[in-house]
């Protein structure tokens, strides 16, 4: 419930901004400052899940409570660390930085020059949230980071809301800027309080298993951030407006991903590490079969719907105040690309989430490398030619050949007892299943455009009553409708 409103808070803040400033030049760079914001934060915690978590639970295991807060106070700290030398080359160098590395015009970045200035702390702030907010997690409080994280979300919304006249978009930032200072004080606190967590720093002797285990995650982090920064740059090359539409894009297709795929993911992956511990390989592949049934059962009709309703989605959303037919037409065309990479995406996660409960982590970096360079250079040269249409083709097909076909071989190799063709078979059996009624609604979708998403779930759920895709489904729905 709590990661509902939160997600929620999100989206609000982005409908709007769509709502005050469409999409303009403003628009683009406050998008890009942040997205490149979120990466370089990405980039550094990307040691939280794959390394310094699962470590830390081991430390908690063999040597006891106080030797895992001593093991997690001491990457604390190194964040903090890393986080203000950003701070300071962000705040000193910011117009230089961007300019040499974005398409936009110093002219343009020195004009925009406080919103790189009030950006320049967030990686700092962000990158100490989303680290104890993951120890948390692991801890099993999944309540509190979620509200604390809420705060950052609704001071950005408050401030955009009363001082979007006076400030423009810089106030979003200046709200979130305030949010995550108090978040992550909350946090600790919090830690204090109910843990009797002791903030005390302390050199920790750093094996080189972890300490190779730490350089190879940054190279694959590294190599995901150039691939992400690569789109970056591809998109917002193309036109003014452009990234923005893009973004507002991504808000309504991480929808699914967020409310769905995050929450389990974020839930199976402890359960991963459990079993993992404990060589039980069988329950593992079990577990991941029976966690990606239901998910694209779920994700490939939402995908479907949500190409029919792309138009109506965006202007219920977004078609209000500074937001034109233009930018709603831009919008719509970048969500009925992005929302088929949804599977992808759910797909990735529980990959990476398995990968990193049997510590194949190094084996793995070398796939990651190599797909993000692949797909960002055929990317490039599609784009070059072909614009966006040639950008959204090249992206989700090079994703999905990756996921059908060079996954199996990465399977085959770490994890064998993980039957991945099983698994593309029933994706598959789920997309053929799905089709048909596709083709039918699109066919009747100006007769009976309001009734479509209640035939196609209802003809759904009577199909997988014959195909017998999830056993339990007909039972817990038939269930469901004859509560009293």
């Amino acid at each position: 419930m709590f990661n509902v409103i939160v997600k929620g808070i999100v989206f609000l803040n982005t409908i709007f901004i769509a709502y005050f400033f469409g999409t303009s030049l403003e628009t683009d760079i406050y998008f890009y400052v942040f997205s490149v914001v979120v990466l370089i934060a990405g980039l550094v915690n990307g040691m939280d899940l794959s390394v310094i978590i699962p470590e830390g639970m081991v430390v908690m295991e063999e040597k006891g409570h106080l030797a895992a807060m001593k093991f997690y106070n001491f990457f604390g700290f190194i964040y903090l660390m890393i986080g203000v030398l950003l701070f300071f080359i962000l705040f000193f160098f910011s117009i230089p930085i961007y300019s040499a590395v974005s398409t936009f015009k110093a002219s343009s970045l020195n004009d925009h020059s406080n919103i790189l200035v009030l950006s320049s702390a967030l990686p700092l702030l962000m990158m100490l949230s989303n680290y104890y907010t993951s120890v948390l997690t692991t801890l099993k409080y999944f309540t509190a980071p979620l509200i604390a994280n809420g705060i950052a979300q609704v001071f950005s919304l408050a401030a955009l809301l009363f001082f979007h006249n006076e400030a423009g978009i810089v106030a979003v930032l200046a709200g979130m800027l305030a949010g995550y200072i108090l978040n992550i004080v909350l946090l600790l606190v919090f830690m204090r309080s109910r843990l009797n967590w002791k903030f005390t720093t302390s050199r920790i002797r750093i094996g080189s298993r972890i300490t190779k285990n730490l350089f190879t995650v940054q190279l694959g982090s590294a190599a995901t951030f150039i691939y992400n920064y690569g789109i970056i740059v591809l998109l917002s090359s193309l036109g003014t407006g452009i990234y923005s539409a893009y973004s507002y894009s991504l808000q309504i297709v991480n929808i699914p991903y967020s409310f769905i795929v995050a929450q389990v993911a974020a839930v199976a992956g402890i359960k991963f590490n459990e079993e993992a511990a404990k060589k039980r390989y069988h329950s593992l592949n079990r577990l991941f079969q029976e966690n990606m049934r239901i998910i694209l059962f779920i994700l490939v009709p939402i995908c479907f719907l949500t190409w029919l309703y792309a138009d109506t989605i965006v202007k219920l959303l977004f078609f209000r105040g500074t937001f034109d037919q233009k930018d709603a037409d831009n919008v719509v065309y970048f969500v009925r690309f992005l929302i088929f990479l949804v599977p992808c995406l759910a797909i990735n996660t529980f990959l990476s989430r398995l990968l990193i409960s049997i510590k194949k982590v190094n084996e793995s970096f070398y796939f990651q490398v190599i797909a993000n360079i692949a797909i960002l250079l055929i990317m490039f040269f599609s784009t070059r030619y072909f614009g966006l249409s040639g950008f959204f083709s090249c992206l989700l097909i090079m994703n999905y050949l990756y996921f059908t076909i060079a996954c199996i071989f990465l399977m085959r190799w770490l994890m064998e007892y993980i039957e991945y063709v099983k698994f593309l078979k029933l994706f598959l059996r789920i997309i053929l299943l799905n089709l048909p009624l596709f083709i039918i609604s699109l066919y009747f979708f100006k007769y009976i455009f309001f009734i479509v998403p209640v035939f196609y779930i209802v003809v759904l759920l009577i199909l997988n009553r014959f195909s017998n895709l999830i056993p339990s489904l007909h039972t817990r729905v038939f269930n469901l409708i004859n509560v009293k």
